[in-house]
């Protein structure tokens, strides 16, 4: 079995002449709603896929669909014969303008395969049409190498009939170099959420943030759960990883509000019953609306993200050195809980192993999850979560510039076994945050 393996953000850019196979093998191995065909645009500006003075029309209307989902952060599939280095070059360009990953995928297939298959069609290329494109295909196997793809693969008729062909799109691999901003744990704090983003320079748009510099939230998960407003928080990240202004990875509250949204039999307990004392306060119609809208937003989520080409990742429990670039349950449950022992705390809360302090990987790991005082920089590792929820402080990772930005809690929602009352580092921090200008950034 053949494999290619493709990041997330990837525009795969089909090659080939009339007859190859191209548009047959898609519609098999890629999702439907990913391809974005020539050949359908021409039909839409004409309702006929054969009249070639559309043809105009229909190219605009193909990149302006290309360029859209991409705009989205959408994996994208351009099913058009691409024989032209012009051709290509709008592409890449396209690609390269949202930081895209840009695949080339040549159909080698023989000249007599082509042409039978294009007298059988309904909608038949003349002859001469196919031939000049063979020799346009032959000079785009030879150049094509140089002019700046991500990757370019070449399948042949034989590689179609004897190998079953998987296209394995990685959702935790990003290709996007940032600038990031990466945001920990908030649970429901929604007023601290709006000061952080205003902080880092956000400016409200609609039901959303964007930045004027086009950075991107990163959200580490644990949106809800203990906090004052939690479904007004899920709402807004939600808008934002919608209109491609951020990304998510979920958490383990995360993960425990899917499984009583689906009806499964979960302890309602430690901040899980503030959510739902909001999601029961809702109309039907509403309450139907959010469930259907935070499931797509969790199952659609990967467990960790491969962020700058391999230099930053995200998690919201942490990921070792060793699991980086692979997905299994292990590793999801790390990205989820952390590296737990299996042992529990007098307060019955899990005992987690510190792989951080073992870490020696190239990529900085930000994670969350585990509430600590201060987000201190460990073996190029840095926990962002400074207990928010419990009367500490919303911190933020500015990527790659390394600085810590923050918003004091408004209040105590949840002192989990004494952390707010006892922890006077987490005090000490919190006014210092509460000093600082709204516009002044706290960075260590």
């Amino acid at each position: 079995m053949a494999v290619i393996s493709l990041p997330r953000t990837t525009l795969l850019v089909l090659c080939g002449v009339p007859g190859c196979g191209k548009t047959t093998f898609a519609r098999r191995y890629l999702k439907h709603s990913a391809i974005v065909s020539s050949d359908q645009c021409r039909v839409m500006v004409s309702d006929s896929e054969t009249n070639m003075a559309a043809s105009s029309e229909a190219f605009r209307l193909f990149r302006h669909i290309i360029e859209r989902r991409l705009s989205l952060g959408r994996f994208t599939v351009a099913d058009s014969t691409a024989l032209t280095k012009r051709a290509r070059r709008d592409l890449l360009r396209l690609g390269r303008k949202y930081s895209f990953n840009v695949t080339l995928l040549i159909f080698a297939v023989p000249a007599d395969v082509c042409l039978a298959r294009n007298a059988g069609r309904e909608r038949r290329v003349a002859q001469v049409v196919i031939t000049r494109m063979l020799q346009d295909l032959r000079r785009t196997i030879k150049s094509a190498p140089d002019e700046g793809f991500g990757d370019v693969h070449i399948i042949s008729e034989a590689d179609i009939i004897n190998s079953p062909f998987t296209i394995k799109v990685n959702s935790h691999e990003v290709t996007l170099p940032g600038p990031f901003d990466i945001i920990g744990d908030v649970h429901g704090c929604y007023d601290e959420l709006v000061m952080l983003l205003q902080k880092l320079g956000y400016r409200q748009r609609f039901n959303y943030y964007t930045h004027p510099a086009a950075r991107k939230a990163v959200f580490l998960g644990d949106l809800t759960d203990r906090g004052p407003r939690n479904l007004d928080t899920f709402w807004l990240v939600k808008n934002m990883v919608d209109s491609d202004n951020a990304l998510y990875v979920p958490g383990n509250h995360c993960r425990k509000l899917s499984r009583y949204l689906e009806g499964k039999n979960v302890k309602i307990a430690n901040g899980l019953e503030q959510t739902i004392a909001e999601i029961n306060e809702l109309p039907p119609d509403e309450r139907d609306g959010f469930r259907e809208e935070f499931l797509s937003l969790y199952r659609e989520a990967p467990p960790y993200f491969i962020l700058d080409r391999g230099r930053l990742v995200v998690s919201h429990g942490g990921i070792k050195e060793e699991m980086i670039g692979e997905v299994t349950d292990r590793i999801r449950d790390c990205c989820l809980f952390g590296d737990v022992s299996g042992e529990v705390t007098a307060e019955g809360f899990p005992v987690r192993r510190d792989w951080a302090k073992d870490y020696s990987g190239k990529a900085l790991v930000v994670y969350g999850h585990n509430p600590v005082p201060e987000a201190v920089f460990v073996n190029n590792t840095i926990d962002i979560d400074q207990g928010c929820v419990m009367g500490g402080i919303l911190s933020a990772l500015r990527y790659p510039e390394r600085e810590i930005v923050q918003a004091p809690a408004v209040a105590v929602y949840y002192d989990r076994a004494g952390f707010a009352s006892e922890n006077q580092a987490l005090r000490r921090q919190n006014e210092l945050c509460r000093q600082a200008s709204p516009r002044e950034q706290v960075v260590y």
